[in-house]
């Protein structure tokens, strides 16, 4: 069977790999470079215990109030358009405690194995950094103590299953020397992980050229139709004939099935990072900055800080005003480190659904045509798990129930 997979992120790249390796004829093609999108600068955390929909209890509100504060963690930029009016309108329906409740259910058992298929990237000879020292959440106040607590239970009331040790001020300073003097708490939890994202892309990459995908960079789509019971697909100069086709270009997809009739409501979520050499202590852990809502990854070459959603459009161009907050932001959390020149400041977009979780199944009316998009700030966190139950999809019709709560058609 030929499948074509549009997209060369990590979603893409893990569909690509589970299709081959499920034994198909895969062609992968991708607008720019591979990983150049929102998998080169994230955070690369494989959190099942964040496998939270973005709109929970009380969101709605914080990103009203925020919307007047350039330097906070959402923002929202307003502008004429009905389709940011509308996601707006669909993402404080969502907020309700029932559906984030729900919707974290959903997420936790599309998560299940997701360590277990993070071992087997890694076990199959894929190259990339990977790291399992836990996340710790750090709260500077006691209401953000509170705050956490209250995660965490809601997370158990959900399902969750993980571990999670609470740390007191002196427990911090043993355990995570980079954490500054004088916070309220932490919450560890030693399951969790993270990847370098770059270097993630880079051996996915390889493993699937090495199997027989046809890589196809810098190849913008213009067009998909149906022709005589299969898909044609045109970049450029090349048109490229499938038995089925996996959209998995980001905030692109929705622009894509948009020309085939099919609405999206996908955003573009934007993110910034800043990753450098530092003096001072460097962490040991990835730390979450629970006021700050910011993010620490340790790498072996190099620190990176993260963090920040702004809805404004497709626009990649770097905020200076943003990037600074993320150092102002962090800087009272961590005791002494601080980043040297030269640093890598990244601006990326997040695809992003008005409920929060992500779009992964067959298109409505478009027999042969799937799309995996809206994993918002958990991408690397969900790729290999979309993966492995999307190609039995693609190529069987196997639908799993995990994948019913993500389903296209709830849009419709």
């Amino acid at each position: 069977m030929k499948v074509v997979v549009v997209g060369g992120g990590v979603v893409g790249l893990c569909c690509a790999r589970e299709l081959v390796r499920r034994g198909a004829d895969v062609t992968l093609i991708e607008r720019d470079a591979c990983g150049a999108g929102a998998s080169s600068g994230n955070g690369g955390w494989v959190v099942p215990a964040l496998s939270t929909p973005i709109p929970g209890p009380g969101d709605f509100k914080k990103a009203l109030r925020w919307m007047f504060e350039p330097d906070s963690p959402f923002l929202i930029r307003v502008r004429p358009s009905a389709s940011l009016l509308g996601w707006c309108w669909s993402f404080w329906r969502a907020s309700s405690h029932r559906r984030w409740r729900a919707g974290t259910a959903a997420m936790l058992r599309l998560n299940a194995r997701t360590l277990e298929l993070y071992d087997q990237l890694r076990d199959e000879g894929i190259a990339f950094e990977m790291h399992g020292a836990g996340l710790v959440f750090a709260a500077r106040t006691a209401g953000g103590m509170k705050s956490l607590r209250a995660q965490f239970a809601m997370l158990a009331d959900a399902g969750w299953r993980g571990s999670v040790e609470e740390w007191d001020r002196e427990r911090i300073e043993s355990e995570e020397p980079a954490l500054a003097n004088g916070l309220a708490g932490a919450i560890f939890a030693p399951d969790e992980r993270h990847v370098r994202p770059e270097s993630l892309v880079e051996g996915l990459l390889e493993r699937i050229r090495r199997d027989g995908v046809h890589v196809a960079e810098h190849a913008a789509v213009d067009s998909a139709r149906r022709e005589n019971g299969r898909w044609s697909i045109t970049a450029g100069d090349e048109t490229y004939a499938a038995d089925a086709a996996v959209i998995a270009a980001g905030v692109w997809t929705s622009a894509l099935v948009r020309r085939l009739g099919v609405r999206l409501p996908v955003q573009a979520a934007k993110g910034y990072s800043l990753t450098a050499h530092g003096s001072g202590t460097t962490p040991r852990h990835a730390l979450y900055l629970e006021e700050a809502k910011i993010g620490v990854t340790p790498f072996d070459d190099g620190t990176r800080i993260a963090g920040t959603l702004e809805l404004a459009g497709i626009d990649l161009a770097l905020n200076t005003r943003r990037m600074t907050a993320l150092l102002k932001g962090a800087a009272p959390y961590l005791r002494d480190w601080q980043p040297r020149d030269p640093r890598v400041e990244w601006a990326g977009l997040r695809p992003l659904a008005p409920d929060g979780l992500p779009v992964i199944g067959g298109l409505p009316g478009q027999d042969g045509l799937y799309v995996a998009t809206g994993h918002g700030t958990l991408g690397v966190t969900l790729a290999p798990a979309t993966a492995a139950l999307l190609a039995p999809l693609v190529l069987e019709g196997t639908r799993s129930p995990e994948l019913e709560p993500f389903r296209p058609a709830r849009f419709a």
